[in-house]
């Protein structure tokens, strides 16, 4: 069985959104998958994140406006765990 973390990251002052997929995602670190989004948001919100809303920016960021400034990334804001089991056919017999 293989799972992956599909994530959607929101910006602020835009309705742009960008969907990360998270490959690999062994069985025993499932549970964990919701709090450690929300730690994530919380150190966006609390301005912990050491530069990661700076880092992943909006196709449409723009911050000539300091106060007004368009696709900073401000959190993850939907997200889904994806389990798939795949069964190999053999065809030679």
């Amino acid at each position: 069985m293989s799972n992956y973390v599909k994530m959607t990251a929101g910006y602020s002052n835009t309705d742009f959104t960008r969907d990360y997929k998270i490959s690999g995602v062994s069985s025993g670190e499932l549970p964990y998958v919701k709090s450690r989004i929300l730690a994530i948001n919380a150190s966006l919100a609390g301005g912990t994140d050491g530069g990661l809303g700076d880092f992943l920016l909006a196709d449409d960021y723009d911050a000539s406006d300091p106060e007004f400034i368009i696709g900073k990334f401000t959190g993850i804001t939907a997200a889904q765990i994806v389990s798939e089991e795949t069964t190999e056919i053999n065809l030679n017999v």
